[in-house]
């Protein structure tokens, strides 16, 4: 097998060496042989970790042939995929710190540093962990052909329905640590974050016409709720309908970028219309932010660790007519939900308190995502869910915030901050 790229010109001065490895036993791909024998030369060298950038970028420690795309000679979706079968991957190196099991039985993890945009790369020197790792290797690798699939009868499914049968059949493939990536990856499992993938994914030709058809009706109703948010804090939309495919991405999207949480959603929406550059009203650029776009796991990625500028943009409560009835019911909703919730006692008080003067959907939208982390008579300190989140509340609400909680407490707070999980 030739690795090298297709239709690349090379200057004179550059070199590329040609690799031709055949199938390592019981690995199944030539691509798994290539990353781990790349992976151990470089350990040979760094045994304590290195890291080492996925593709060309703007990095000012990048030079010229320094990835991983350009080593190999194939594609960042492929090299994903398919590490994931001998390694682990974390979205940041916190994450990868307060991991228990660290490896999971891998061969190999991998962080990315948020704070110098590095990507870095650390084996498991436990040889315990390791003993089951060329049965699992098998087994995984035995699944990166989609043709080896069983697949049952579905002569009795209607032709609409069998085509987004197949439709998610192929979906189910795509890496899971990476919704954009088309290559083939095991079906089921994988890991996002470093956690087990336990998010459903069975077959739809295996389940009746009447739960496809439920299925897929809920794909739509998910896909359609998606749409709406998008209109209501972006503005437009880039698709004059949602074909199969979208309905797929979206709800692939809502169920491992967003956690099955429309609310995480709308903030994740709020984020790109708070940004001149990415609502396309920046000057000197004609790039703007669209939904096929915002959806792959890379983009969502690339917005939380800071690659866009956020907050040069005001985002603005769009008002919305309701009754009074409509307004008594959503506040007794919201006052169930925070009841029910593991948050803490105060500030459960203050958002039931706040819901009265700022409304059930303010406070739904911006301070029920909040929590208490840290108080006492003089200190409160509130964590959001991100950055965004936590400085809009801070610009827009803080003032409202700090005279609610020092009325419940009984005293004057001298430290009062918002912080952010990411």
């Amino acid at each position: 097998m030739s690795v090298l790229p297709k239709r690349i010109l090379y200057p004179k001065k550059s070199f590329v060496i040609l690799c031709y490895r055949t199938t390592e036993p019981g690995l199944g791909s030539p691509y798994l042989g290539l990353i781990r024998g790349q992976l151990e030369y470089w350990f040979s060298k760094k045994p304590q970790g290195f890291y080492k950038f996925l593709e060309p970028c703007n990095h000012p420690l990048y030079r010229a042939g320094d990835s991983w795309t350009e080593e190999l000679g194939f594609s960042r979706r492929v090299f994903n995929a398919t590490f994931e079968l001998i390694g682990v991957r974390y979205n940041s190196k916190t994450a990868f710190l307060n991991a228990e099991d660290k490896f999971q039985g891998k061969l190999y993890a991998s962080y990315y540093d948020r704070k110098t945009n590095r990507t870095y790369f650390v084996q498991n020197k436990d040889p315990s962990q390791k003993k089951d790792q060329k049965s699992a290797e098998e087994k995984d690798s035995s699944n990166l052909n989609p043709e080896a699939t069983d697949q049952k009868s579905s002569a009795q499914i209607p032709e609409e329905d069998r085509k987004e049968s197949k439709l998610e059949t192929i979906s189910n493939y795509r890496s899971r640590n990476d919704t954009n990536s088309r290559s083939y990856a095991r079906k089921s499992g994988g890991t996002i974050g470093g956690k087990k993938n336990n998010s459903e994914n069975t077959s739809t030709s295996s389940l009746s016409p009447a739960s496809l058809s439920s299925k897929i009706d809920e794909k739509k109703k998910i896909a359609n709720d998606m749409k709406n948010i998008w209109i209501e804090e972006i503005g437009e939309l880039d698709v004059n309908h949602l074909t199969l495919t979208l309905i797929s991405r979206l709800s692939i999207s809502y169920g491992i970028v967003f956690k099955s949480s429309l609310e995480n959603w709308r903030s994740y929406c709020r984020q790109i219309a708070s940004s001149q550059f990415l609502m396309g009203e920046k000057r000197g650029t004609n790039f703007k932010a669209k939904l096929t776009w915002a959806i792959k796991h890379e983009t969502f990625e690339r917005i939380q660790a800071g690659d866009f500028t956020l907050g040069d943009r005001k985002v603005e409560e769009k008002p919305k007519n309701i009754s009074l009835e409509e307004e008594t019911k959503a506040r007794e909703e919201l006052k169930q939900e925070l009841l029910n919730s593991s948050k803490d006692q105060t500030w459960i008080k203050a958002c039931l308190k706040l819901c009265e003067i700022l409304g059930p959907k303010m406070v739904k939208n911006w301070l029920y995502p909040l929590n208490i982390i840290t108080i006492n008579s003089t200190e409160v300190e509130l964590q959001a869910p991100n950055r965004f989140v936590g400085n809009w509340v801070d610009k827009n609400l803080g003032k409202e915030l700090k005279l609610t909680l020092q009325e419940l407490l009984g005293s004057s707070l001298e430290y009062f901050r918002i912080t952010s999980i990411a």
